[in-house]
């Protein structure tokens, strides 16, 4: 989970300087994944009225904090999926049980599902986006990393799957889509050939129509 007295630090500075109430740690140091260079990646709720962010470093990583307004804690939202097997660090009475469970029963209803158009739609704009990396200007280089990035959150949005960032992303798709991945992690080497981007796109999204 993390150094006890790096968290007690960063409870005692948010009930102290924010006033928290409800502290979650989520994240990797949650879920068996973290090294020693992992971010602690925390939410907490206060009596605010805008949330803030405190970033800064942390021995070999880094402090990812998020302190929301209290009432944010009855309102469950796509990005509160990121709090998903959250470890209570504090709390005030139960108030954070219900929360996560509502957060884990938006989980499983999934995603909402991108329609026929809007799938096929992607499908040519990635195609179009490899025609753009072709120029090997500042531009189409821009638009190299773009669609890299585009096509991991697409493989999950078309297949009705939470996209949960690339860690997670990355690891489903070397348990459940052996090709998928390594199609990705051969368009994401260094140098990698036009050709290997080409590739992904037609295993993500399927060849170009003529």
């Amino acid at each position: 989970m993390g150094d006890d007295s790096v968290l007690q630090a960063i409870c005692e500075e948010l009930v102290s300087v924010h006033s928290a109430r409800t502290i979650l740690l989520y994240g990797s140091r949650t879920d068996g994944t973290a090294s020693d260079d992992s971010d602690y990646d925390i939410a907490a709720f206060g009596p605010i009225k805008e949330p803030l962010r405190i970033a800064r470093p942390q021995g070999r990583g880094y402090l990812d904090i998020w302190v929301y307004p209290n009432e944010s804690l009855t309102e469950v939202t796509d990005e509160s999926l990121r709090l998903r097997g959250s470890i209570v660090l504090l709390q005030r009475a139960n108030e954070t049980e219900a929360f996560l469970a509502n957060i884990e029963a938006l989980y499983r209803r999934g995603p909402a599902r991108l329609t026929p158009n809007e799938i096929e739609a992607r499908r040519v704009w990635a195609h179009k986006m490899l025609a753009r990396i072709e120029r090997a200007d500042p531009e189409g280089n821009y638009r190299r990393v773009w669609l890299l990035q585009a096509l991991l959150e697409d493989y999950f949005q078309q297949r009705g799957l939470w996209f949960e960032g690339p860690k997670k992303a990355l690891r489903w798709l070397a348990a459940s889509d052996v090709p998928a991945y390594h199609a990705y992690c051969q368009a994401l080497e260094p140098g990698a050939s036009n050709q290997s981007i080409a590739t992904l796109v037609q295993v993500f999204h399927g060849a170009h129509d003529a």
